[in-house]
């Protein structure tokens, strides 16, 4: 496609001049960090020690003092240096969702590559699953602290389509909360504390959290694939990664589990309730040592994991280049894998540099969905009725 080969060549020129930030402060602030600690720590040896002296002697106020502006030397330091690092991350985010003519190809170039090659395909760049398929397939699991956050899940490349009488929507992912993190809680209980039982009076009031600033972008951030991390309050995305639903219309009763083993790092997310299922040990050793598998019923969970449906997930897993899991509910797929990298994007970044990416990139990507389909939708032993 001659207008696909001018976008590219347009797409190098402008990614030449992008440059990630440099790592030279991460070193200065992170040694900074590490003292604020130390001092931290014997400041409160220090106010121990004091403590247990003035039993015995009432004059030993410097003691005190050194505790007092250790602690506050510690303190200040240690938020300076969050913030400068939190400052370097959100560098670092910048340049790896760095957009070049993105809007462009989204728009105008990609749903004719999709449409040139296959038909019936609804193509909506910012889309997203169904959230009723998302809750319906039991990946996720709030924990108490996300229970304390307002949550919402937020799409990208939301594909809609027929394949061989199959229906299927996936989409990139994204579960995104805001609020107060787990080491945020720890620190407001942690300076909560200081007041309470230290000299230092109401210093904390001077400090700020650094939430404003996130809940003031959030209606302009919720929309963006930006992954943010925030360190005490903001927005957080916690699980990035690729969703497919697909309903293959066949005679399924019954719920089969896949799930990866690998303790990835989003892993917490996942939902591990067994609700009444059966735990099943695959023959196949490479793939009990991956997967735990469960299933309404033992017999119907050993169709499911015949070779040909194995060797569909395995290729899927090593093209998405992370470890999925899936739930066969009621004759449809709910499959759903991490991702650390953009798909169906006319660049890639990797490390310090970006690449544009080449037609077949972008084709291989929608024809492993396809193949996936093909070969599920053909093992007929998983449909058959029990």
């Amino acid at each position: 496609m001659e207008i696909f080969n001018k976008h590219i060549e347009a797409v190098k020129t402008q990614a030449s001049g992008i440059k990630p930030p440099s790592k030279l402060i991460i070193l200065f602030f992170s040694l900074l960090i590490i003292f604020s600690l130390i001092v931290f720590v014997f400041s409160i040896l220090f106010f121990i020690i004091g403590a247990i002296v003035s039993i015995f002697n009432s004059e030993i106020g410097f003691l005190f003092g050194i505790a007092k502006y250790g602690f506050l030397f510690a303190v200040i330091a240690f938020f300076i240096s969050v913030h400068q690092l939190r400052s370097y991350i959100r560098k670092v985010a910048q340049f790896k969702n760095t957009t070049v003519l993105r809007k462009e190809f989204k728009q105008d170039i990609l749903p004719k590559i999709i449409a040139s090659n296959y038909q019936n395909v609804y193509y909506k760049f910012d889309g997203i699953v169904s959230e009723k398929h998302i809750n319906d397939a039991d990946f996720f699991s709030s924990n108490l602290l996300d229970n304390l956050k307002e949550r919402w899940f937020f799409g990208d490349d939301y594909f809609k389509g027929r394949f061989e009488n199959v229906e299927y929507e996936f989409c990139e992912l994204y579960y995104k909360t805001e609020g107060l993190t787990t080491l945020g809680w720890g620190v407001v209980i942690s300076i909560a504390l200081a007041i309470i039982f230290s000299p230092l009076g109401d210093f904390g009031e001077s400090f700020d959290f650094g939430g404003g600033e996130e809940r003031s972008k959030k209606t302009e951030n919720s929309t963006q694939k930006v992954e943010e991390q925030a360190f005490f309050y903001g927005e957080k995305t916690n699980f990035r990664g690729f969703f497919l639903y697909a309903d293959f219309h066949k005679d399924f009763e019954g719920e089969v589990r896949i799930r990866t083993k690998k303790k990835f790092s989003l892993s917490k997310l996942f939902n591990f309730s067994d609700k009444n299922l059966k735990k099943i040990k695959p023959e196949n050793s490479i793939i009990d040592k991956k997967y735990s598998i469960m299933a309404t019923d033992v017999q119907m969970g050993y169709y499911v994991l015949s070779p040909v449906i194995i060797e569909a997930i395995d290729n899927l897993n090593q093209r998405l280049g992370s470890n999925l899991s899936l739930t066969l509910k009621n004759g449809k797929l709910y499959l759903i894998a991490p991702m650390s990298k953009d798909y169906f994007e006319n660049i890639t970044i990797e490390k310090n540099t970006i690449a544009a990416n080449t037609l077949d990139n972008i084709l291989n990507d929608l024809k492993i969905i396809k193949n996936l389909l093909l070969e599920f939708n053909l093992e007929n032993r998983i449909w058959m009725k029990k």
